[in-house]
C-alpha cells in the first residue's frame, strides 16, 4: 500500500493522501486508521473514526469516481474528504 504524508512544518499539520485503488483489505483500512489515529495523538484529538467509516468514505469516493482520499490533521482537528 502507497501513503502520501506530507508535514507542513510552518503550520504545523499533516496530509496522508491514499490513492483510491490501494484500498483493497481489510489491513489496508486499518493501517490507515492507525496512522490516523497516531497522527491525531500529536494534536490531542480523538478522530473519533473507525475502520467501517472509512469504508463508507471509500464507497462513496468511488461512487463520485474520485481518485484519492486525503486526511487533513492539524490544530483545527481532522478532515477526510475525497
Amino acid at each position: 500500500m502507497k501513503i502520501d504524508i506530507v508535514q507542513d512544518a510552518k503550520d504545523h499539520t499533516y496530509t496522508i493522501a491514499v490513492k483510491i485503488d490501494q484500498f483493497k483489505t481489510l489491513r489496508d483500512y486499518e493501517v490507515i486508521h492507525n496512522l490516523i489515529n497516531a497522527i491525531s495523538l500529536d494534536f490531542d484529538l480523538d478522530p473519533e473514526i473507525s475502520v467501517e467509516d472509512l469504508k463508507n468514505i471509500v464507497i462513496e469516493a468511488r461512487k463520485e469516481e474520485a481518485d484519492e482520499v486525503t486526511c487533513d490533521i492539524g490544530p483545527e482537528g481532522i478532515d477526510i474528504e475525497f
